[in-house]
């Protein structure tokens, strides 16, 4: 009975880390553009280690360029010791790790190890890596990206070799690898999509005036920001911002003042959102912004009527802006319907005149 209740209490432990293992990576990568970091890494570890009683220590292995695997982040462990150490695909053995693979082994065989991997003698590596001396057991994580192992989130147990077993763990380690994996993925898919963009040929997909992303190029990244969101639990919003009866400023004020009121609004949309959101023109008084969010972007909306009413107000004339949102997947699932939507809803929502 007492052996039961010590399940439980572990199990319970599991679904506790599990949790607050995935709220952790999801704020960590929600607003940012950038993959994921040395001291992200080292974050998560210590959020593993510090909630599960018969997890000890962890690492982060990395692929390099050069095609090796090196400590890209630890906890509980010596980092200084680790840091110049690297594996070959063939020393890590990667046809065994298409899963979370449990690794028994004893700790003499890991000072001896290290100690050839750095050349040293295995009773100075023995004093320097106490954390690695009562190891019983590791579970390799892979971390895959576009189907290719690009690292391993490693967890370490002193408490015996079969305890990953015994409480089941490898399932939660699959869920987490897969968490860990889409959020790596996600980011080098944002990478290449700026790498592509920057192959395109500008005239294609930009406008002429402002250098925002026409129609055409917002397609591109809905197309490839509608796939995040059925990878990562973020929301896509479309938000349409439309200047009211812009053609009056037109013809009060002549051609080129509009012309360069777009340019110069333009920059101040682009400056009150996240890098990672796509902004763009679509017409002449129209402009279309994608953002990926936990929830409604009320917060983008409000800094948008802020900001603009300051812009107005410096260039001394009035300007009445509509802004809507539609959600994707609740308002429609391709974007010339998103935006029908949101053109719908600017006759529903409030006109605020910025000066």
């Amino acid at each position: 009975m007492a052996r039961k209740k010590v399940k439980e209490n572990l199990q319970n432990e599991i679904k506790n880390m599990f949790f607050l293992f995935s709220e952790n990576l999801l704020r960590i990568t929600t607003n940012r553009e950038t993959s994921l970091k040395k001291k992200d890494f080292e974050q998560l570890l210590k959020i593993v280690v510090d909630n599960l009683s018969f997890v000890h220590s962890g690492s982060v292995l990395w692929l390099d360029k050069d095609g090796t695997y090196f400590y890209l982040a630890v906890y509980n462990h010596d980092y200084g010791i680790l840091k110049n150490i690297k594996f070959t695909p063939k020393e890590m053995v990667m046809r065994r790790f298409k899963h979370a693979y449990v690794i028994k082994r004893r700790s003499v065989d890991l000072i001896k190890e290290l100690a050839r991997k750095l050349n040293e003698d295995e009773e100075l590596i023995q004093q320097k890596a106490q954390s690695i001396d009562n190891i019983k057991a590791f579970i390799f994580i892979p971390i895959r990206s576009q189907r290719k192992v690009v690292g391993f989130f490693n967890l370490d147990t002193c408490e015996h070799e079969n305890i990953f077993e015994e409480v089941e763990f490898q399932s939660v380690a699959e869920a987490m690898g897969n968490l860990l994996s889409t959020v790596v993925e996600k980011f080098e898919l944002i990478e290449a999509i700026k790498a592509k963009n920057a192959e395109i040929d500008r005239v294609n997909l930009f406008d002429k005036l402002t250098y925002l992303p026409n129609l055409k190029n917002i397609a591109i990244y809905f197309d490839k920001y509608s796939e995040i969101t059925k990878r990562i639990p973020v929301k896509l919003y479309i938000m349409l911002l439309d200047i009211k009866e812009f053609e009056k400023i037109n013809k009060v004020y002549g051609y080129e003042f509009g012309d360069d009121l777009l340019v110069k609004l333009s920059k101040v949309i682009t400056k009150s959102c996240r890098k990672s959101d796509v902004i763009g023109r679509t017409n002449s008084d129209e402009f279309v912004i994608l953002t990926l969010s936990k929830e409604n972007p009320l917060a983008l909306m409000k800094r948008l009527e802020e900001k603009i009413s300051n812009f107005s107000s410096k260039l001394g004339i009035s300007l009445e802006v509509q802004i809507s949102i539609a959600e994707y997947g609740t308002d429609g699932k391709d974007l010339n319907t998103l935006i029908s939507k949101a053109q719908e809803k600017l006759y529903q929502n409030r006109v605020f005149a910025a000066y």
